[in-house]
């Protein structure tokens, strides 16, 4: 991890906002090229697990994991 992250949490917070924001707005639109009309209802779950579990995975491996704000 970049030595400005371990220094300054507000990047760190702005980073992870960041990731998140384009994770979702990219695999909302990936995920919506593939799923039609006429899918059953467990491709819609699949698809907002895809949409929002990494961002989830993210924000607890930065933030827990590491040691948040206690570093």
């Amino acid at each position: 991890m970049p030595k400005i992250f371990k220094q300054n949490k507000f990047a760190l917070l702005g980073a992870n906002i960041l990731i998140i924001v384009i994770w979702v707005s990219l695999s909302s639109a990936v995920v919506n090229l593939f799923i039609g009309d006429n899918v059953p209802f467990y491709i819609y779950k699949i698809g907002s697990l895809i949409k929002f579990l990494p961002p989830i995975w993210i924000t607890w491996f930065l933030w827990i994991k590491r040691g948040g704000l206690k570093r």
